[in-house]
């Protein structure tokens, strides 16, 4: 019975794991998404009639673009200044960009979310999980 409840798994290959369990979870998730979709198709009586749009009308460029923008730069920055610095400056300025103002509430918020869950993310992988971050 013991055997059923332990994995063999080398060293050097803990770092596969944790990505095939997210894709396996983001795959049964399109799976449901697709069908969720084809049963209201079904239902509606419109499963022939198909338009497909990526984008709604009038979508927010400045966010799309903004938040790819970040994202390239945050990957950039991640080796150069390290994992907490660019995390801290990315969620703060992502916060900020998809909040959409500058009012002192919305910078407090996220100052605060950014510093905590950047520290905590760190604190979790480096100390327990035992994996080192840039």
């Amino acid at each position: 019975m013991k055997e059923l409840l332990t994995i063999d798994i080398k060293y050097d290959e803990y770092h596969i794991i944790f990505p095939r369990i997210i894709m396996g979870i983001l795959i049964l998730l399109v799976v449901l998404m697709l069908i969720k979709a084809l049963i209201k198709r079904l239902k509606d009586g419109s499963l022939t009639q198909f338009k497909f749009k990526f984008f709604e009308e009038n979508f927010d460029k400045l966010k799309l673009f903004g938040t790819i923008g970040l994202i390239v730069v945050y990957v950039f920055f991640l080796e150069i200044i390290g994992f907490i610095a660019s995390s801290i400056v990315f969620m703060f300025l992502l916060t900020i960009l998809l909040k959409g103002n500058f009012q002192r509430k919305t910078i407090v918020i996220s100052v605060i979310n950014s510093v905590t869950t950047s520290i905590l993310v760190w604190f979790f992988f480096g100390y327990l999980f035992d994996i080192t971050l840039p």
